[in-house]
């Protein structure tokens, strides 16, 4: 009786788990492990950045003759590391240009740096296109805080890295809107 349940357990368990394997089973397992091996680095050296000071420097301009001392310690901002070629770069961008041209954030307080191509291809970019924010050359920055993934997003609240996000994010811009009104 009991060895004829065993191989009932045993027949049932082998149909189940021939059940679950199948091809698309394992490659949407595949897909979504190499996904997590990617961002899961990415998450821990981003929670890392969190609370650091950044030290202001002058830093040259893409869209301005003038240098700027960056980050000023008495104020707030919201600084996005991009690059051209990046997709989900200038979608960020443009709904922080779009949040701009609707009064919900100070242009002056959003900083664009490409730590990822020459200034010449960034130069290029930045006279092609008319964002409301400022360009930074400060490719040791994004050294610095050895940022990898664009588009990464720093809050930065009187110097002080308060938040940092990778990729796109379905609530970034919100979390941008508030974090630059005080709300956050």
């Amino acid at each position: 009786m009991c060895l004829n349940f065993l191989n009932l357990c045993k027949r049932s368990s082998v149909r189940n788990i021939k059940k679950y394997f199948t091809i698309s089973n394992v490659i949407t397992a595949v897909i979504l492990g190499l996904f997590l091996y990617n961002r899961v680095p990415v998450f821990f050296e981003n929670n890392s950045l969190e609370g650091k000071p950044l030290l202001p420097q002058e830093y040259s301009v893409f869209n301005s003759p003038e240098s700027e001392l960056f980050p000023a310690l008495d104020q707030r901002y919201i600084v996005i590391f991009w690059a051209t070629w990046c997709g989900p770069c200038k979608v960020e961008m443009n709904r922080l240009q779009t949040s701009v041209n609707e009064g919900k954030i100070p242009g002056d307080k959003i900083v664009a740096i490409n730590s990822f191509e020459e200034p010449a291809i960034v130069k290029k970019f930045v006279k092609e296109n008319s964002y409301p924010f400022t360009f930074l050359n400060a490719p040791e920055l994004g050294d610095q805080l050895k940022i990898k993934v664009t588009p990464t997003t720093l809050f930065l609240d009187k110097g002080v890295i308060t938040q940092v996000s990778s990729g796109m994010s379905l609530v970034g811009i919100w979390r941008a809107e508030k974090f630059l009104r005080g709300a956050l």
